[in-house]
This record gives C-alpha cells, sequence and structure tokens, in this order.
C-alpha cells in the first residue's frame, strides 16, 4: 500500500507536468520518493523529466535508482542508460533521439510519418539501433517486407543493448513469418525468448512458438 501522502505528492508531480512546469513537477516527485524510496513510479518520471531537461546525470541516477526497483530479468533501462551515455560522449545527437521518441509515441498506422521521422533520425546516426525497430514495422506495415528486414538485421548489427535487441529480433521473427520463411521465424522467436531481456517481446515470441507447436502457424 502506497503511502497516501507519497501518493498525494505523486498526484501533484502529475498535474505539474500536465501544466507543462517541469521543475514544480520535479520537486512533487522527490517529495513522493522521499517518503516512499521505493516506489518505482516517480523514479521513473524523475529520471524521464531530468533526460528531457538535458540534466544526463541526474537522469542516469534516477534511472539506476528504478532500476534496482524493477523485477529480476527487467532490462527495460538500459536503452535509457546507453542513449543517456551516448548523448554525453557526443556519440549521438539529441535531436536524432527526439526524432525517435517522435516517431514511436505516433499513432500506430501513421506508417509515412514513422519512416520519415526515423530515417532522419538515422541520417546522422546509423548506428543508433532504436530507430530501426520502428522503421522495420512501419515498413512491414507498408507492404515491403525485404526492406523491413534489412532494417531491423541492420538494428541488429549495431550490438543494441539487450532489450532493444530482443524486440528487434522479435519483429524480424514476423518479418520472417510474413515472408514464409518458418523455421528461420521460429528460431529467431527461440533467441526471443532464450535471451529473456523484454519481458514483452518474450511473451509473445513465446506465443508465437506455441501456436507453431499446436500447428496454428
Amino acid at each position: 500500500m502506497i503511502n497516501h501522502r507519497a501518493l498525494a505528492a505523486f498526484e501533484r508531480g502529475q498535474e505539474w507536468e500536465e501544466r507543462h512546469n517541469p521543475s514544480k513537477a520535479i520537486k512533487a516527485y522527490h517529495q513522493a520518493v522521499a517518503i516512499e524510496r521505493d516506489w518505482a513510479d516517480p523514479h521513473r518520471r524523475l529520471g524521464s523529466l531530468f533526460f528531457d531537461s538535458g540534466r544526463y546525470d541526474e537522469a542516469a541516477d534516477a534511472f539506476r535508482r528504478l532500476e534496482q526497483l524493477l523485477p529480476a530479468g527487467d532490462r527495460s533501462i538500459d536503452d535509457w542508460l546507453h542513449v543517456i551515455k551516448q548523448l554525453q560522449m557526443g556519440a549521438l545527437e539529441r535531436a536524432a533521439d527526439d526524432d525517435y521518441v517522435a516517431a514511436r509515441d505516433l499513432p500506430e498506422e501513421q506508417f509515412d510519418e514513422k519512416i520519415a521521422l526515423c530515417q532522419k533520425a538515422l541520417g546522422p546516426n546509423p548506428t543508433y539501433a532504436a530507430p530501426y525497430d520502428i522503421l522495420g514495422k512501419a515498413l512491414l506495415a507498408k507492404g515491403h517486407p525485404n526492406q523491413a528486414r534489412a532494417a531491423l538485421e541492420r538494428g541488429l548489427a549495431c550490438a543494441p543493448r539487450p532489450f532493444t535487441r530482443a524486440t528487434l529480433l522479435f519483429n524480424l521473427g514476423n518479418v520472417l513469418l510474413a515472408t514464409g520463411q518458418r523455421d528461420e521465424a521460429l528460431a529467431t522467436f527461440r533467441q526471443v525468448v532464450e535471451l529473456n531481456a523484454n519481458p514483452t517481446a518474450t511473451r509473445f515470441a513465446a506465443i508465437q512458438l506455441d501456436a507453431a507447436a499446436d500447428g496454428r502457424i
């Protein structure tokens, strides 16, 4: 049970975010974690707000604290920390990450816009793995499976962190399945399950493998 004072502080933080006042939102979330140190949600919001404000050291600290609170095997924070490190080193442009986030957050059916934003992000940053995932899915939806496969394989060649690697592999499996390469698709889904770095990708890969075992695909 979350302490009611911590919950009230967290809700104030959300309200300040809605009013586009990040400094007051950060203050409210700090109040929440001062009361409930092991509550993941305010740590997540702090990391995101610090990141959006370009305060990368503080963002990394918040995400590391969050990482300690997540279930065993949850690697979802790895990519945040990796992107922050790349930005701090100058190996990744902030504008490219903004384009990726914009593409990710677009409605699912806006495939052309997603493709354009991912290509824009990748132009000066061809080793940034995350946009290749969205690009591959959008290309497949547009009826370009060969281009989709190439995009996903380029993302995998960037040696992404385990969470992103699992996502890329899962979507590559879907491309292979859509193009009739069933055995290769199933082998790819098995890689996702064995990697076990992204709970969503692992669960859906397991569903595909179960469907294959039952003769449904």
